[in-house]
């Protein structure tokens, strides 16, 4: 699986296939996933961003994950991944997660942080698998906070 696969920062080259990656998205993805706007505007910003960390999964030239470490003005980011249709279940979401992990230790980040919907069961159990707890369960709004503290 990991023949031909690149892990790496978002270039400004990236923005056009990022926007189609994201509008491209199933209606369950957009419900799960929705760090920002879809739009290019927001994809310039985010490319430009000096504080904030974005990263693409990359397959024969197309981009197939995107990931992220948001600071949102706090000092421990906020992690995101999502995968693009057709890919899903292939082993893409860990190899992404892995890679946007290792590089937040590189960073020198000592945890992450990401909130989830609690109907994301996939996504639950894929941090729970690699080390993610719960720390804050909100029942209005049905999202679940987790952390990872990384070693």
């Amino acid at each position: 699986m990991t023949q031909s696969i690149e892990f790496r920062t978002i270039t400004k080259n990236d923005i056009d296939d990022l926007y189609e990656f994201l509008i491209a998205l199933s209606t369950d993805a957009k419900t799960f996933f929705h760090p920002h706007k879809f739009d290019k505007k927001t994809l310039k910003q985010i490319y430009s961003s000096t504080k904030d960390h974005y990263f693409v999964l990359i397959k024969e030239k197309k981009i197939i994950g995107y990931s992220m470490l948001r600071l949102l003005g706090y000092n421990t980011p906020s992690f995101g991944v999502c995968i693009r249709n057709g890919y899903e279940h292939r082993g893409y979401g860990q190899l992404i997660l892995d890679q946007t992990i290792q590089k937040a230790k590189q960073l020198g980040y000592q945890e992450v942080i990401l909130t989830i919907d609690k109907e994301n069961i996939r996504a639950l159990n894929l941090y729970q698998k690699n080390g993610f707890e719960v720390i804050k369960s909100n029942l209005k709004t049905s999202k679940i906070k987790m952390k990872k503290i990384l070693s």
